[in-house]
């Protein structure tokens, strides 16, 4: 974390340079309402439950990640306040034993979460622009401000990971299931996305795809943007004049319920794994693909079975047009 090192991650497909401080604190802001969803309508003794011995349940993986980020907050607030600062040694970290942590709440848990990544977040978007370049001393070395902000995201990001493994490996969540890939879409900009016969899925999403507004869209967890056909579908039959990739997806996928999708939903497709983020949210470009002009029925709010979801990529690989779609493959929770 000394800033000139970026911090990467071969398995959940971490890498800093990928990040802007912008994109940590969108993140850590939304961070409570993707725990929101993802455990939205699962029993408590399915949150509590470990995939395998060894391996800490969603619950203990939430109560986890809330006191790292707020130990890493208590640390970037001395660095950005005063550069060369010493820092105590962080308090050591528990390991997943063999006696489980039964009985956790999940509405506390996940009010913790929202509560240390909002105040990590609020903390970096008040540091003036120089601070980030500011270093603190702890006794294995140099801990550079923006470094250690990208590392509570990491540290964040890959337990979410964990998380999803682990709801898959109990059969919690969204249930497994296939469906296929009816179109790949890709843009310079804007709207609609068109055909194209064959992707390249790198972890920053489709390769020859781009966002014109990089404001809003192109984060890591924003690497792809995935639709549902059969809602598509639905829409047409009732007069809107919505063509795979209109509403900027790149998949248009078909044979899926698409309202039991949630975050944490890990989705093959082709030599390719991703990993569903937040929903996407509409776009005023919509605006003409819709008879009465109301792009805003995509909102995940209004109607989640209509939606748009980005996803994280977390293997890169190939897809095509007619590929099978598996929901939830069967995940490797091996810590």
């Amino acid at each position: 974390m000394d800033g000139l090192t970026p911090e990467t991650c071969a398995e959940c497909g971490f890498d800093a340079t990928r990040w802007r401080v912008p994109d940590a604190i969108s993140l850590l802001d939304a961070f409570g309402w993707w725990w929101r969803l993802a455990t939205d309508g699962i029993e408590a003794a399915d949150l509590n439950a470990r995939p395998q011995p060894g391996v800490w349940s969603a619950l203990e993986y939430g109560l986890h990640s809330a006191f790292v980020t707020a130990v890493i907050r208590v640390g970037l607030a001395s660095i950005l306040a005063v550069d060369g600062c010493h820092l105590p040694d962080p308090p050591a970290a528990a390991g997943a034993g063999d006696q489980p942590v039964s009985g956790l709440d999940t509405t506390t848990v996940v009010a913790a979460l929202e509560r240390e990544a909002q105040a990590l977040a609020a903390l970096a978007r008040g540091a003036a622009p120089t601070a980030w370049a500011h270093r603190g001393q702890l006794a294995a070395g140099p801990v550079q401000a923006e470094a250690l902000l990208l590392h509570a995201v990491h540290d964040a990001t890959h337990h979410q990971w964990d998380v999803s493994r682990g709801l898959a490996a109990i059969g919690a969540g969204t249930p497994p299931s296939r469906g296929r890939v009816v179109q790949i879409s890709t843009s310079d900009g804007g709207v609609p996305k068109l055909a194209v016969p064959t992707g390249q899925v790198e972890y920053d999403g489709l390769v020859g795809d781009r966002q014109g507004d990089r404001k809003h869209h192109g984060r890591p967890f924003q690497a792809l943007c995935l639709w549902s056909d059969d809602a598509r579908r639905e829409l047409a039959g009732a007069g809107h004049r919505v063509a795979p990739g209109s509403v900027g997806e790149n998949l248009t996928v078909a044979g899926v319920d698409w309202a039991s999708l949630r975050p944490g939903t890990r989705l093959q497709v082709g030599s390719a794994l991703m990993e569903v983020s937040f929903p996407a949210t509409p776009c005023q470009k919509q605006t003409r693909w819709f008879t009465d002009g109301d792009f805003a029925r995509l909102s995940y709010e209004r109607n989640p079975q209509w939606a748009r979801w980005y996803a994280w990529v977390r293997k890169p690989g190939t897809v095509r047009a007619g590929d099978v779609v598996v929901v939830q493959p069967s995940p490797n929770v091996a810590g």
